[in-house]
């Protein structure tokens, strides 16, 4: 499915108008949230010309996501999610191929920032829910749709360290003053700061962030991400 590109998110990091195509790719599901592969191969990277060629890589193992191959190519890839690339040829000489991508926000857009490979075995994700289940069992749901049985303690709001290789959780980095955080949504996407305080309100609260350039902004619990 394509879009025009007039009607694309503003984060996604193409022109809205100029020359070029008229249409960009969408993901399959989760829309609002990432980006389509297609779109990362063909319109960021340009590593491919069309679908044919990203639906070939796909369909062929090459393209990896947290290093899980994907074999659709509209598969959406969301933040702090990381794109494993295979060359081609099976040299590692081949284009982009052998190489690794976190999908970060920088000035509010998405971007690709290259990473090594030993960055690529992990990610943060936080943690958007949690079930009690039988005989004191606690499922710790994730906000990219994963779940984890859990014998540590948690909190939603909380973010985890990701081992995508052997897929389980390595740590808690826990919602609470003094934790590094980035903003993930709004005007202020792609700036990091430090939780210092919370301000109640009527229904929930909104937390406090001194950003890296000493501004203090408070923001609602959706917008932020504790990332250390």
């Amino acid at each position: 499915m394509h879009i025009k590109k007039s009607k694309m998110p503003m984060s996604w990091p193409v022109p809205r108008k100029g020359k070029g195509k008229a249409f960009v790719a969408v993901p399959s599901h989760a829309t609002s949230k990432g980006i389509s592969l297609l779109f990362l191969l063909r319109d960021v990277l340009g590593i491919v010309k069309s679908r044919k060629e990203a639906r070939h890589m796909t369909f062929n193992g090459m393209v990896k996501v947290n290093n899980q191959a994907r074999k659709d190519e509209n598969f959406p890839v969301q933040v702090f999610d990381v794109l494993n690339l295979s060359p081609r040829d099976g040299s590692g000489e081949h284009d982009k191929g052998g190489l690794n991508y976190r999908l970060e926000i920088v000035n509010r857009k998405f971007a690709l920032k290259e990473i090594s490979g030993a960055e690529a075995g992990s990610k943060i994700v936080k943690i958007s829910g949690k079930k009690i289940l039988g005989k004191g069992g606690v499922q710790m749901n994730l906000d990219d749709g994963q779940n984890f049985l859990s014998k540590v303690k948690f909190s939603v709001g909380d973010s985890v360290v990701l081992n995508t290789i052997e897929n389980k959780i390595e740590s808690v980095l826990a919602l609470k003053e003094g934790a590094k955080v980035e903003v993930v949504v709004g005007k202020h996407a792609g700036e990091k700061g430090e939780l210092v305080g919370f301000e109640e309100l009527v229904r929930g609260r909104d937390y406090k962030i001194k950003l890296e350039d000493g501004r203090e902004v408070s923001l609602p619990f959706k917008t932020i991400l504790v990332i250390g």
